[in-house]
C-alpha cells in the first residue's frame, strides 16, 4: 500500500470514532468485497475496530483532526447505504426541525444574497418587517449595528432568526433614498405555510399549491378546500408539483381527505414491523368532484404517497412529468446533547395497490450499481456493458400494475402521469436573465418611477412597450449579465485559441490570427453570435414582460398576487383545466381500460 492509499485508509478509519456502533460491520465488510461471507459477529468486529482506531489514534505517523476523519467516515458509510441516510449537525438538526415543524421565531423576510449583498426577496405578509414596511429588493447593510458584508446566507439568517420577542435592528439601503434607514423589529413566530395559495382558477375549478407535509399541513388543506367550497368550487386541481415530502403522517391524512373511508392510503415495510394505514373516514371532498394532481420530477415521497394513492383509487387524474422516485421512510435518532441526529432510512412504502416505487438510484441498489462502475474504472474496465446489461435487467423487473378502471401503473420508477405534459424548454437569454435575478432587479429599480406615476400595479395592468426596451437596455448595460457566455460563443472562443495555437506552432508567433480570410470569418461569426443575443429578446418577448409583470406585482401586491398571474401561463395548469373542463375527457382518460392484465401482473384491489 503506497503512502497516499495509508492515508486515506488511516483517515477513513479514524473517522468512524463517533460512528463506531454502525460503521462497524461496514467498513470491515468493505476491505474485501471480492469475498462473500456471512456478516461478521457485531461486537466482534466492533472491537476489531475500535483496536484499529485506537492503533491509529496512537502510533500513525501524523495527528489527524477527530471531526474531520468522523465527517469522512460518516459519508463513506453513506455510499453502501442510500442517499438519504446523513447525519445532521446541530445547525442542519435545527433547520429540518423548522421545515417539519413549520414554525421559527424571526422577522418574516425572505432574503438571498444579490450581487454579493444580502437583499431582502420578499416580506411575509402578516410579519413583523411586512407591517413596519420593508420592501422587497431592500438591501441589509447592517444588523445590530454589524456590517453584513462577508456574510454567508446561513451566518444572516442565524442573526435575524431568535426567540420569540426579542429585537433585532437592521439598517436597510433603499434604491431612492440617500441614507440607510434603521428598522427595529420585534421578533414574532413565523409560520412557514405549507399551502402558499389557493384560490379559483375558473367559476367552479378551485387550485391549492401544497409546497410541503408539516406538523399543520391538513389544517392548512382543509382551511383551503373550505375556502374554496364557499367559493363555488365543483372541481379541483391539487399542485404538487416541486413538493419535496415530509412527515408520513401528514400524508396520510392529506390522502383521506379526497378517498373513501376503508381505503388504503399506504403501507410501510421495514426489517422490524410493517404498517398499514387506511382512510378512517371518507374525504371532505366528495368523491363525485373532479380531481387532478399535478406531479413532476421535484414531487417526492409524501407528495407521492398522496398523488399514488388517488391515482391508485381512480379517485384522479394525474397530470404533469413523472416524479422523483423516493419510495422510502427516515426516522429521526438524536445522537448526543449536542445536538447532532441521524436520519436514518428504516422501511419502504407501499401504495394501496402494491406499488413501492422507489427509483433503483434513490436505494442502495443503485449506490451498488456505481460503486462497481466506479471499481471497474479503477481496473482499467469498460463499465458501460455492465451498467447496460444491468439497467436492462432493471427495467424488465418493473412491476406493473391495474387499478380498477383497468388504467396501467408501474413500480420502481416514480408516479408517472396519465398525461404528460411536457413543458418548453427555456432559452438561453431567458436562463441567464433568470440565473442572473435581472427581472427582481429590475422590478426595484422601476417600481418607485412606476408608482408616482401612478400605475395601478395587480393582475389586469399591461405592460407598457416603453418598460421591455428599458429592460433591454438594462440587461444590455449590466457588466455581471453580458460577461455570460453562450456555449457557441465559448465553443467559438476554444477554436479561435487552437487556430492561433496552430499558427504559432508553424512559426507564426502572433497572438492574434494572421490568415485575413480566417480572421474575417471569425469575427463575421462572433458578430453573429453577438446579434443573436440582442435578437433572443424579441424573440422571447411574451416572457419577459410575462417576467417584468411578475416581479413587479410580488414586489407590490405579494407573491400570492405573484402566483395567481403566473398560473395563467403555466402549460400544466392549463392542461388540468383543459380535462376539468371537458367531462367526457375526463372520465374518459380515468377509466380508460388497459390491456388484460396478463396473469404475472399484479391484480387489481377490491
Amino acid at each position: 500500500m503506497n503512502m497516499k492509499s495509508k492515508m486515506s485508509f488511516a483517515r477513513c478509519i479514524f473517522r468512524g470514532i463517533t460512528f463506531a456502533g454502525l460503521a462497524a460491520s461496514v467498513a470491515l465488510a468493505a476491505s474485501s468485497k471480492s469475498e462473500k461471507k456471512a456478516p461478521g459477529d457485531f461486537y466482534e468486529e466492533l472491537s476489531r475496530l475500535n483496536k484499529v482506531l485506537s492503533e491509529v489514534n496512537l502510533k500513525y505517523v501524523e495527528d489527524v483532526d477527530p471531526a474531520e476523519v468522523s465527517e469522512a467516515a460518516i459519508q463513506g458509510m453513506r455510499n453502501i447505504l442510500d442517499p438519504h441516510t446523513a447525519v445532521f449537525a446541530p445547525k442542519d438538526y435545527e433547520d429540518l426541525k423548522v421545515s417539519t415543524e413549520g414554525e421559527f421565531g424571526g422577522v418574516g423576510i425572505t432574503i438571498s444574497l444579490r450581487d454579493e449583498i444580502l437583499t431582502v426577496i420578499s416580506p411575509l405578509a402578516g410579519t413583523p418587517a411586512f407591517s413596519l414596511g420593508i420592501r422587497a429588493g431592500d438591501r441589509i447593510m447592517k444588523i445590530d449595528g454589524k456590517d453584513t458584508r462577508g456574510l454567508t446566507l446561513d451566518e444572516a439568517v442565524g442573526k435575524l432568526r431568535g426567540k420569540v420577542g426579542t429585537d433585532v435592528t437592521i439598517s436597510i439601503a433603499r434604491s431612492g433614498v440617500s441614507e440607510l434607514m434603521d428598522f427595529t423589529i420585534t421578533r414574532a413566530k413565523i409560520v412557514v405555510h405549507a399551502v402558499p395559495y389557493s384560490g379559483m382558477l375558473t367559476k367552479d375549478i378551485g387550485y391549492i399549491k401544497l409546497a410541503s407535509f408539516s406538523l399543520k399541513t391538513r389544517d392548512e388543506v382543509v382551511k383551503a378546500i373550505q375556502m374554496l367550497q364557499k367559493q363555488g368550487m365543483k372541481k379541483l386541481i391539487l399542485d404538487l408539483r416541486y413538493n419535496p415530502g415530509g412527515l408520513l403522517n401528514q400524508a396520510v391524512e392529506i390522502g383521506e381527505l379526497f378517498l373513501t373511508k376503508g381505503n388504503t392510503i399506504v403501507s410501510t415495510r421495514g426489517r422490524t414491523q410493517a404498517t398499514e394505514s387506511r382512510a378512517r373516514k371518507d374525504g371532505i371532498v366528495p368523491k363525485d368532484v373532479p380531481l387532478v394532481v399535478l406531479v413532476n420530477q421535484g414531487s417526492a415521497s409524501a407528495a407521492e404517497i398522496v398523488s399514488g394513492a388517488i391515482q391508485d383509487w381512480d379517485r384522479g387524474l394525474i397530470i404533469g412529468k413523472t416524479s422523483f422516485g423516493k419510495g422510502s421512510v427516515q426516522t429521526i435518532f438524536p445522537l448526543d446533547n449536542q445536538g447532532y441526529a441521524l436520519k436514518l432510512t428504516t422501511a419502504f412504502y407501499y401504495l394501496p395497490f402494491g406499488r413501492c416505487i422507489n427509483k433503483p438510484e434513490n436505494g442502495i441498489k443503485g449506490l451498488k450499481i456505481r460503486e462497481e462502475e466506479a471499481l471497474a474504472e479503477e481496473e482499467g474496465e469498460d463499465a458501460s456493458a455492465n451498467t447496460t446489461v444491468k439497467a436492462e435487467a432493471d427495467t424488465a423487473k418493473v412491476d406493473t400494475f391495474f387499478t380498477n378502471a383497468g388504467r396501467k401503473m408501474y413500480g420502481g420508477g416514480g408516479i408517472t402521469p396519465d398525461v404528460d405534459v411536457e413543458l418548453d424548454p427555456i432559452p438561453w437569454v431567458v436562463q441567464v436573465q433568470e440565473r442572473m435575478a435581472m427581472y427582481f432587479k429590475f422590478a426595484v429599480k422601476m417600481r418607485p418611477s412606476l408608482e408616482k406615476s401612478g400605475a395601478k400595479i395587480d393582475g389586469e395592468w399591461v405592460v407598457p412597450d416603453s418598460l421591455f426596451t428599458q429592460f433591454k437596455d438594462f440587461c444590455l448595460k449590466d457588466t455581471n449579465f453580458t460577461k455570460i457566455k453562450s456555449n457557441s460563443i465559448a465553443t467559438l472562443e476554444i477554436l479561435e485559441k487552437d487556430l492561433i495555437r496552430e499558427q504559432n506552432f508553424m512559426g507564426d508567433s502572433s497572438k492574434t490570427l494572421s490568415d485575413t480570410t480566417l480572421n474575417k470569418q471569425v469575427s463575421a461569426l462572433r458578430k453573429a453570435l453577438d446579434d443573436n443575443r440582442t435578437k433572443q429578446f424579441d424573440d422571447n418577448r411574451e416572457y419577459i414582460m410575462n417576467g417584468i409583470k411578475r416581479e413587479l406585482l410580488t414586489a407590490v401586491k405579494g407573491d400570492s398576487a405573484s402566483t395567481a398571474f403566473t398560473l395563467k401561463s403555466d402549460a400544466q395548469v392549463n392542461e388540468a383545466i383543459k380535462y376539468l373542463s371537458d367531462m367526457d375527457l375526463y372520465k374518459k382518460t380515468i377509466s380508460a381500460p388497459s390491456k388484460t392484465p396478463a396473469k404475472s401482473d399484479k391484480k387489481k384491489k377490491k
